[in-house]
């Protein structure tokens, strides 16, 4: 069928629809030069495949980010820091920017943390997809149990009966990096960074609040690689508002700004 045939009245609608591709911008078959695309398909598929073998051998055993993510919570665990109350703090929290990369995550630590840490893991996305090995995986439950001074436990006795055990360790997604105060925590881990700096300086408000009973918080990122940062730039960008953020923060202390790392 010929593109100048779809202005027919006598042709079904139906059947034009069949012959056109496209969202806002609508495309006649006819139009296709039907050897080009094929070879294009072709391309398209053959990078395709290549991707996917090139992914399906990073195993988690291979897996150095994930690796390197494990040391730095066994270093936190092993040496806790100390607040103002005298009060042990094993507290991390991690972000990532996808839901799926949190559950890989939780998945691949969780019974790691547990039987050789002794520490309680949570994870809670925005799709209530949430997951814990304290209480119920409500996602205010699971915020609580991570940051009981912050969050008054001991206040919602009926909510929480005899729970003295806390959440020390978890995966989040920006679900939660407005307004919520988990200033039980110093130490955050940003596993993905998001490309808007804006947002990495609202998840380090999480744990660098009014309020907090540590003395100092402290911030970890994993920089995408090189060549990605000199794509994205996010680094410099990135690096650019927190300088601007600790600047303001010390105008308003009057010199006492946080010691962030």
């Amino acid at each position: 069928m010929l593109p100048d045939q779809f202005e027919d009245p006598d042709i079904d609608p139906d059947l034009v629809k069949g012959f056109t591709i496209g969202g806002r911008r609508k495309l006649h078959l006819g139009h296709l030069k039907r050897g080009e695309w094929l070879h294009a398909v072709r391309l398209d598929q053959v990078q395709l495949q290549f991707l996917l073998d090139k992914t399906e051998r990073v195993t988690p055993a291979r897996d150095a980010k994930l690796a390197q993510l494990r040391e730095l919570v066994s270093q936190k665990v092993a040496n806790p820091s100390t607040n103002r109350n005298g009060k042990s703090v094993r507290k991390i929290l991690v972000f990532t920017a996808f839901a799926d990369t949190a559950k890989y995550l939780h998945t691949q630590i969780k019974d790691w943390v547990r039987n050789d840490l002794g520490i309680h893991l949570a994870r809670a996305l925005g799709d209530g997809d949430n997951a814990t090995s304290l209480g119920t995986a409500d996602y205010d439950d699971i915020l609580t149990n991570f940051s009981p001074i912050a969050k008054r436990r001991a206040d919602q006795k009926s909510r929480f009966p005899n729970q003295d055990e806390e959440i020390d360790l978890l995966i989040a997604t920006d679900c939660i990096s407005e307004g919520q105060n988990l200033q039980d925590c110093d130490f955050l881990i940003n596993y993905d960074i998001h490309w808007n700096p804006v947002r990495i300086i609202q998840r380090f408000g999480r744990i660098d609040r009014i309020g907090s009973l540590n003395d100092s918080v402290q911030l970890v990122n994993f920089w995408p690689v090189a060549d990605l940062d000199l794509y994205l730039n996010v680094k410099h960008r990135v690096e650019a508002r927190m300088a601007l953020a600790d600047l303001g923060n010390t105008q308003q202390q009057g010199g006492q700004a946080d010691d962030h790392q």
